[in-house]
């Protein structure tokens, strides 16, 4: 099914947290050569140089049942996407021309395989700073929670949801589609603020999320100032294409802006909408093509976006 790549344009999407799963990446390392170089590169860095940060193979985290419970925290799914990711972006370079590579997105921690991808980052310094930046995330935030909020939005119902979320010193912290929005507040006041959520709109579904933070909001503050001495030490280059980044939602080609806009990337919103908006608004004759692991991005741009005539297929489906 790779054959559908063939003399297409492509626009590449990597994935953030909550699309790992156990087993994901499994038939690649199986399959491909090349991914499984990679994965084994970055498991043994990983083994040699940060067990301070993970105290568990890489390669056991991801296949093994009993290690379900361990995926889902932050300090380990961050490392265990990034590797899954990255591995499969170098299996896809075998089948796809680089040259019809148009630019790429990536949802919060995907953006850190996009600049690897890119040339941006190099791998072990991108395998440092995601390894970091998830053990900061999971013991540095102060407590919080978040809940998505599932409803048939446009801008001003969007707008409206703002208004309501800002009043109880949260935000709207993921943007992720006109169906799709994900709220982060403090475990104090996250009760109240689904009821006056309930009371605008009517229909409205909230489900909360399992995680361990108020991520992309100033409840992590701390974590991300401990992390921006990280990403400080760092040498980016510029991307050998260019890239969008979420915070603002624009195309990027130079380094020093790029580093900038990660530095706070930890606490500022993902707008996905914007982001994917301003591809297909740049962009024509393209199609989507999401990264492993799992297939939500593609998911949210296929329900999720109205009037939105782009072809958009997961990594997950074609091999």
């Amino acid at each position: 099914m790779l054959d559908t790549l063939k003399n297409r344009k492509v626009v590449l999407l990597f994935p953030g947290q909550a699309s790992q799963y156990i087993g994901m990446g499994k038939k690649l390392y199986e399959l491909s050569s090349t991914y499984k170089q990679t994965f084994d590169k970055i498991r043994d860095y990983v083994n040699s140089n940060l067990s301070n940060f993970i105290d568990i193979d890489l390669k056991d985290l991801i296949e093994k049942e009993e290690n379900k419970d361990k995926l889902d925290l932050t300090k380990y799914s961050q490392i265990a996407i990034f590797s899954v990711s990255i591995s499969s972006f170098y299996f896809l370079r075998e089948y796809l021309n680089f040259d019809n590579i148009l630019t790429g997105a990536g949802h919060s921690l995907g953006e850190y395989t996009l600049l690897t991808a890119f040339e941006s980052l190099s791998l072990y310094d991108a395998v440092s700073l995601v390894v970091k930046r998830g053990y900061f995330m999971y013991n540095y935030s102060k407590e919080g929670t978040m809940f998505a909020v599932i409803y048939n939005f446009d801008n001003d119902s969007i707008n409206k949801l703002n208004e309501i979320v800002s009043k109880f010193n949260s935000v709207i912290a993921n943007f992720n589609s006109y169906n799709q929005l994900i709220v982060s507040c403090d475990l104090g006041v996250v009760e109240n603020l689904k009821e006056e959520i309930k009371k605008e709109f009517s229909n409205i579904k909230i489900i909360p999320l399992k995680v361990s933070g108020a991520f992309h909001s100033p409840l992590v503050n701390q974590a991300n100032e401990l992390f921006k001495q990280e990403i400080l030490k760092v040498e980016f280059k510029d991307p050998v294409k260019p890239v969008f980044i979420s915070v603002d939602s624009r195309e990027h080609s130079n380094n020093d802006i790029i580093k900038n806009l990660m530095l706070d990337q930890m606490v500022s919103s993902v707008n996905w909408i914007n982001t994917i908006e301003n591809i297909v608004r740049k962009y024509n004759d393209f199609i989507f093509l999401e990264l492993l692991p799992n297939k939500i991005l593609t998911n949210l741009i296929q329900k999720g976006f109205k009037n939105l005539n782009v072809e958009t297929y997961s990594l997950e489906d074609l091999v």
